[in-house]
């Protein structure tokens, strides 16, 4: 019987990502030529999903299956499938719209986690890089190999902050206008690029030194956050709802409202995520 060590299921994530990733890359390249990514609206126009969202996940079920049978599964597309001790966050493509509209910034976020909420694993695969983010075991890897994050900024003015706010769907509010001036006024640049988890997976190797969301999902973040804290990184998590701050947010995944993430040694208490 295989033994379930966190390194085992570390590459059963991996293996379901780089295979969906095969599949997610060959569409891309597809409908570049005119193929049809079968793309229907959610809960309205922008938000979407494409016959390969569904594709992608139902083979990253039937990899963590045969890999690791007790699991319990959630899926963006599909919600809570089977029962078992390990438990499973993923999304098939974070960043659909990116990846239906020809921008090659999306990913497979895959995240493992024990039944009592101890983070196992998490991968992150960028499938038109063939970058492979992946952490287990208190280790942060790319592409197999050691990743070290790059600390390029401690401060705002020296920064260049990822976030998805305001977010698409509906006419922002004038405080979510006025906040979002702050950023910009604030930090050297700031970048909306479209992939939650991507995004975290940039910070946690010093692509980027912060990064700031709200209203993100449990299968966006599950993974990213492993990185970022495996790494040394900063991070910060508020409820949703009534925006108290939380003690172990990896392990209260399902009430994160709110998350700023940084590079170690970032000076986030004068930042103007935290005090705009």
């Amino acid at each position: 019987m295989t033994q379930l060590t966190d390194a085992y299921i570390a590459g059963v994530a991996e293996q379901a990502a780089r295979e969906a990733g095969a599949i997610i890359r060959q569409s891309f390249l597809d409908a570049a030529r005119g193929a049809a990514l079968g793309i229907e609206e959610k809960h309205g126009y922008s938000d979407i999903v494409t016959a390969v969202d569904k594709q992608s996940e139902q083979l990253i079920w039937r990899v963590i299956r045969d890999g690791v049978p007790d699991s319990r599964i959630l899926g963006e597309e599909s919600g809570w499938q089977g029962d078992g001790e390990v438990v499973w966050y993923v999304d098939p493509i974070d960043g659909t719209s990116n990846f239906a509209s020809g921008l090659p910034f999306f990913c497979v976020s895959i995240a493992a986690y024990t039944a009592d909420g101890r983070p196992v694993a998490g991968v992150v695969y960028d499938p038109m890089q063939d970058e492979m983010f992946s952490t287990h075991s208190g280790q942060v890897l790319l592409n197999g190999k050691p990743a070290i994050a790059a600390i390029r900024a401690t401060s705002d003015r020296n920064a260049e902050l990822l976030t998805n706010l305001p977010r698409e769907g509906s006419r922002p509010s004038a405080a979510e206008l006025e906040r979002f001036a702050d950023l910009v006024q604030n930090f050297r640049a700031v970048r909306r690029l479209g992939s939650a988890a991507l995004q975290l997976a940039y910070v946690a190797i010093g692509r980027a030194a912060i990064n700031y969301d709200q209203d993100c999902h449990p299968w966006d973040i599950a993974a990213g956050l492993q990185l970022v804290a495996a790494s040394g990184g900063q991070v910060l998590c508020w409820s949703r709802g009534d925006n108290l701050r939380l003690v172990d947010p990896l392990r209260e995944l399902e009430h994160i409202g709110k998350i700023v993430v940084t590079t170690a040694g970032y000076d986030v208490a004068n930042s103007s995520v935290l005090n705009g």
